[in-house]
């Protein structure tokens, strides 16, 4: 207390952990484009030139490195969300709140990424169309870089705009709104990628209220 007033709550020590995390990403990523310049650019493709993607030549594929960096950037991206969870939703500014969010997050993005590989074995070995579906899990990786990095810039600007720890739940809006915007892009990018391999409509609709839109919702109604 200072002359009967609370101290200010430093941003710094309020997003310690996020920051953090976001360091991690940042990193993450700076090896992703410094050490695989193929998974990079398909990254790239994804957001502004998908058809680049489906036309790529067979040396144009991702190697086995970048594919598992893409993946860990992924998980990063859930703990980060985790974190901002833990940060925006508790009563207290305990450090523990967060690192029990990032946890979470980031276990709940392995088994996501298992559950995810599992349901496209088995839609390959029911649709037999196995590439229709890799194309998908393409989709899947290289759009959740891209989610990534919004939410870093998020964390930024939020940081920049600091007005007490009490506006906490219009920070957690932001991110939802960020995550909504980028679940219905990458959904898009999906439907666009069933058309073009002529994969059967009905299937592709399956895959994506099943794999997708489904848990989507189930996962908002529990965090919001």
């Amino acid at each position: 207390m200072y002359e009967g007033l609370p101290l200010p709550i430093s941003p710094l020590h309020v997003y310690s952990l996020p920051l953090w995390i976001c360091a991690l990403g940042i990193g993450a990523t700076a090896l992703l484009r410094v050490q695989f310049d193929r998974e990079w650019t398909l990254t790239m493709w994804t957001a502004y030139q998908i058809k680049r993607v489906w036309q790529r030549l067979a040396d144009e594929s991702a190697r086995t490195g970048g594919t598992l960096t893409s993946h860990s950037i992924g998980i990063i991206c859930w703990a980060l969300l985790g974190s901002l969870w833990g940060v925006n939703t508790s009563k207290t500014i305990a450090t523990e709140v967060a690192v029990n969010g990032a946890i979470w997050g980031g276990g709940l993005g392995l088994i996501t990424l298992i559950t995810r590989r599992i349901g496209g074995w088995i839609g390959s070995w029911v649709t037999l169309e196995e590439e229709a579906i890799q194309r998908g899990f393409e989709v899947d990786r290289h759009m959740r870089n891209w989610l990534l990095w919004l939410l870093i810039s998020l964390v930024i600007w939020e940081l920049t705009h600091f007005n007490g720890f009490e506006d906490r739940g219009e920070t957690w809006q932001h991110v939802c709104t960020f995550w909504w915007v980028w679940l219905v892009i990458k959904w898009t990018r999906q439907f666009q990628s069933v058309l073009n391999e002529r994969l059967h409509i009905g299937w592709g609709i399956a895959y994506i209220c099943t794999l997708e839109i489904g848990p989507s919702l189930v996962l908002y109604w529990y965090l919001r």
